[in-house]
């Protein structure tokens, strides 16, 4: 009898320890995250003649908006990389927004992001 309860007992330490080990391993996988703050695509008929639309992509990645990296991507129909242009993120406040406080050249710049690719825009960064 003594022996059977002393089984049931080492079964029971080691099942608690396995599930101990599983959750472990799930608190570390959820601690990686992305760093991309804003995203915006579309597509558009950007770099070859024959009018084929071309996925451009603009990412805001870090910690902040203001403190972020900007980067344009354009891809074309098959799949390959036709451009890619990195650059601060302050890069893309107008003029006007220059001397403005870090919450108004903020939103602004998720204005930008926003509007990015609207029709009509010239997108010059492709030169």
């Amino acid at each position: 009898m003594k022996f059977k309860v002393l089984i049931a007992v080492a079964v029971l330490f080691i099942s608690c320890s396995n599930d101990k080990k599983q959750t472990e391993q799930t608190k570390q996988a959820v601690a990686f995250k992305s760093d991309i703050l804003l995203e915006r695509s579309a597509k558009r008929p950007l770099s070859k003649p024959n009018n084929e639309k071309e996925e451009c992509t603009l990412t805001i990645s870090g910690k902040t908006v203001l403190e972020g990296t900007a980067t344009i991507k354009v891809i074309d129909a098959e799949g390959e990389e036709v451009s890619c242009k990195t650059f601060p993120a302050k890069e893309l406040i107008h003029e006007e927004y220059k001397t403005a406080n870090s919450a108004l050249q903020e939103a602004h710049i998720r204005e930008v992001v926003e509007s990015y690719f609207d029709e009509g825009k010239d997108l010059a960064f492709l030169e």
